[in-house]
């Protein structure tokens, strides 16, 4: 996990650690009451894909929620939500900022030590990831409408069983179109664009904000827009060693999270501070974010339990799933720590 992984740590000690508590609880009122100490810090390992998604750990750690509630976050950058897996299952890690696919339901099929705990983020009624097709076989009228993706070939980031070849799914069930009528390529976000107006594919799923980029370049033209609200594919997930070793940190790290996402409501979504965290950790422009529609962040840290349902049976029915029997939602997801952070910070 060293050698590929990129580390950000955030620390406050000492002095910066009482500060950052005082501020927050002056602001907030949620610190520890008066006369008892703030929590001793700790070192709670984290692992991301540098998405949007997951903006309510980067406010955690920049707005000082996170040390508030004497956590220190290592923060892991990783390719994918399988390669956290390996380290979450191996108590290499104690938080998954991931996005959910067929290796992760396998995991929880072989009843590994993990759980998810939280979903991130979910689609509104506007987002910005589209399915998007070559500006030729628009133009030409040849393909205007996912039915007529059948047997093209379509670039999805992560490849089968990922959480975008699940989104795609969800867009092509509107035509019709099921998990073998179309040839996957797996093809990372950015070049997507590129690879449509070179021909190299005929469509493609693509998010946020790469999506808006192509069509802003002329590289593609949209074919499908603002499907499937309500969608919400990545998740915070706690090692099995966290969950028993360090349940009151567990816990508070879930109420830095709803701290953070209560910090990120409406209009409050663009304050400077906020942008500034999603800017430093994606590496998106200031432009882009203020100009796409944002994701819902929802302020209790709901699981959308209704999404990892509809994902665990996509991928099990399309066969990408090395069972068949449906897993309980038990072997998958615990609202423990959720509750416990909602009844120290209330509604």
């Amino acid at each position: 996990m060293t050698g590929r992984a990129m580390r950000h740590t955030r620390a406050r000690r000492g002095r910066a650690v009482a500060l950052a508590g005082l501020l927050a609880v002056a602001v907030l009122g949620a610190g520890p009451p008066p006369g008892r100490a703030a929590p001793v810090p700790e070192r709670v390992v984290v692992a991301h894909v540098p998405l949007i998604n997951f903006a309510t750990l980067y406010v955690a750690m920049e707005r000082g929620f996170m040390a508030q509630h004497g956590i220190e976050v290592d923060l892991v950058r990783v390719a994918s939500g399988t390669e956290a897996l390996v380290f979450l299952a191996q108590d290499r890690l104690d938080v998954g900022a991931i996005g959910l696919a067929a290796s992760i339901f396998n995991a929880f099929n072989r009843r590994l030590d993990l759980r998810i705990v939280a979903s991130t983020s979910s689609w509104g009624q506007r987002h910005g990831t589209k399915i998007l097709t070559r500006i030729d076989l628009f133009d030409s009228g040849e393909v205007r409408s996912v039915r007529e993706l059948k047997g093209r070939r379509v670039a999805v980031a992560g490849g089968p069983g990922s959480a975008g070849h699940y989104l795609f799914l969800l867009g092509a069930r509107r035509g019709g179109i099921g998990p073998r009528d179309f040839e996957l390529v797996n093809l990372p976000n950015p070049n997507h664009g590129a690879a449509l107006a070179q021909g190299r594919v005929d469509a493609s799923l693509t998010g946020s904000p790469f999506a808006a980029a192509a069509l802003a370049q002329g590289l593609a033209r949209p074919l499908l827009e603002h499907f499937a609200p309500g969608t919400a594919t990545t998740v915070f997930a706690y090692s099995g060693g966290f969950m028993r070793t360090r349940p009151e940190t567990a816990t508070r790290f879930l109420m830095a999270l709803i701290q953070a996402a209560r910090a990120m409501q409406g209009s409050k979504y663009y304050d400077d501070e906020n942008v500034a965290a999603y800017k430093k950790y994606t590496g998106v422009r200031d432009e882009v974010l203020r100009a796409e529609p944002p994701l819902l962040y929802f302020p209790d840290m709901r699981l959308v339990v209704h999404t990892i349902v509809d994902m665990e049976r996509t991928f099990r029915e399309a066969g990408l799933a090395d069972y068949t029997t449906p897993l309980p939602l038990e072997a998958m997801v615990t609202t423990r720590f959720q509750q416990a952070a909602l009844a120290r910070l209330g509604p």
